[in-house]
């Protein structure tokens, strides 16, 4: 069967308010992993990123007129609900056969509401998808019932019955999965966010999934942990490397370093390969899973930047979100990276649960003290799927009805429109204001300012970083 996924277009305001060339551009991975596998087994599967390729809903229907799908897969994040929305409306409009599928964190965790309030959606995927759509194509051929897919939901379109099926057991061997086809993208179009590289191009890679924290606000907080092969690992490198012309690539792990021996045994043969001569690469990962050897040993193979979840400068903040961690720790792990040499990011909230404005000033206090090279100040969200949003009303309250997913945005405060929810005893324009103030009091301090101008040596980056810091000016 000929299949296109679709990653719709995203766009809150808030990348036209700090200059479109700021913003980021990643590969859609997870459609990949899926488009490469179905072709790998016999089925003709495209991917058509809206977002990166700047293509409207007209060009999207000229795309679907020309290809002759029987299948179109949407990508639908949270915030990106009713674009995804419309791209299945506006494929039913075109043709009416065509099996519309949506996948991806949002209808992951919400598939029954998704199916049930949605009619241009044939089917929603819950889990891992690679497996689950070579069944639904079975499906969509005659050849088995949708009752007896593993990890969807989808609703009978005669009585309005929505069935979840049985959650589809999760591949615990990552390498059963084909290294994704980046060919079926055009690569020249991703770019990262500017504090994510220091030279392009710049690609992403994922080496595990899953995270076995227990974080409130995080939706892949309790999903395991599961490894690719180090191995599989240097050969995707590789591949980026030698096929695309990578210099740096960002490991989108969420816990990169959560098992020690395997981080050191990857280093080691990325050293052993030499790629660590033809590139440089940064992790995410926690700050009480580093120590000095580990950090010595990946700045030997390349990796020049971490990226750390602060969340909140007082262990009070920190605590009520179960990060299970100390400022101590934390305070730590930067001043480690800062010894081997390797740049740091830090990731704080504003508008915690039980937080307060003092709490708040605290965080953007403690974010100065542990001085990361970057910082980025999100306004605490309740996602679904995640405790936070179970406990919302525990913890705060809603300012509009809990399901106009557009307004699930974190980074509101360079928005027009209010906060979806905030913690007791806060305001919309309170945390909007203090996510502004974060980001100034950050990034506006002469010692930040002269150690970003004595590092730079490279000016297209100088100059995303002034289209960036003049925005936060005038807001």
């Amino acid at each position: 069967m000929k299949i296109l996924f679709v990653m719709p277009s995203l766009d809150n305001g808030y990348w036209k308010k700090l200059g479109k060339k700021v913003g980021p551009k990643s590969e859609p991975l997870s459609l990949l992993y899926i488009a490469t596998y179905l072709n790998k087994n016999g089925h003709h599967a495209e991917v058509v990123d809206c977002e990166a390729e700047g293509l409207s809903l007209e060009d999207l229907e000229a795309k679907i007129q020309a290809g002759n799908y029987d299948v179109v897969g949407v990508a639908m994040l949270t915030a990106m609900y009713s674009q995804s929305v419309a791209v299945c409306t506006f494929v039913k409009k075109i043709n009416p056969a065509i099996k519309v599928v949506v996948g991806g964190s949002h209808a992951n965790l919400r598939p029954k509401e998704t199916a049930e309030k949605e009619d241009a959606i044939d089917v929603v995927t819950v889990g891992e998808a690679e497996l689950t759509f070579m069944e639904l194509i079975e499906v969509f051929q005659g050849r088995k019932a949708l009752k007896d897919v593993q990890g969807i939901a989808f609703k009978d379109k005669k009585n309005g019955e929505v069935t979840v099926t049985q959650e589809r057991p999760k591949v615990q061997d990552l390498d059963f999965f084909p290294i994704p086809d980046r060919g079926l993208l055009n690569m020249k179009l991703y770019r990262p966010s500017v504090s994510y590289y220091r030279r392009l191009p710049a690609y992403t890679m994922i080496t595990t999934r899953g995270c076995p924290y227990r974080c409130t606000f995080c939706a892949t907080a309790k999903t395991g942990y599961r490894m690719h092969s180090v191995s599989r690992v240097v050969e995707e490198m590789r591949i980026l490397v030698e096929d695309f012309g990578a210099k740096e690539i960002l490991l989108r792990d969420d816990t990169f370093t959560l098992n020690r021996k395997r981080t050191i045994e990857l280093c080691d043969a990325i050293i052993a390969s030499g790629m660590h001569k033809k590139i440089t690469w940064d992790a995410i990962t926690r700050a009480n899973l580093v120590d000095k050897e580990m950090l010595t040993k990946m700045k030997e193979a390349g990796c020049w930047g971490m990226h750390f979840g602060v969340e909140g400068g007082t262990q009070k903040l920190i605590d009520t979100v179960k990060k299970d961690s100390t400022l101590e720790v934390i305070k730590n792990a930067f001043t480690l990276c800062r010894e081997v040499g390797i740049e740091t990011r830090g990731y704080f909230m504003v508008g915690m649960p039980g937080s307060t404005p003092e709490d708040d000033l605290a965080t953007i206090e403690f974010a100065k003290d542990v001085d990361p090279d970057w910082a980025q100040f999100t306004i605490a969200t309740p996602y679904p799927g995640t405790q936070l949003f179970e406990e919302a009303e525990q913890w705060g309250k809603f300012h509009t009805d809990f399901d106009d997913w557009d307004k699930y945005l974190t980074w509101s405060g360079f928005g027009d429109d209010g906060l979806v929810w905030t913690a007791h005893g806060r305001s919309s324009d309170d945390v909007k204001a203090m996510q502004r103030r974060a980001m100034r009091e950050f990034y506006f301090r002469p010692k930040l300012i002269l150690r970003k101008a004595s590092n730079f040596d490279n000016l297209p980056i100088l100059k995303k970083y002034m289209v960036g810091a003049l925005a936060l000016a005038r807001s």
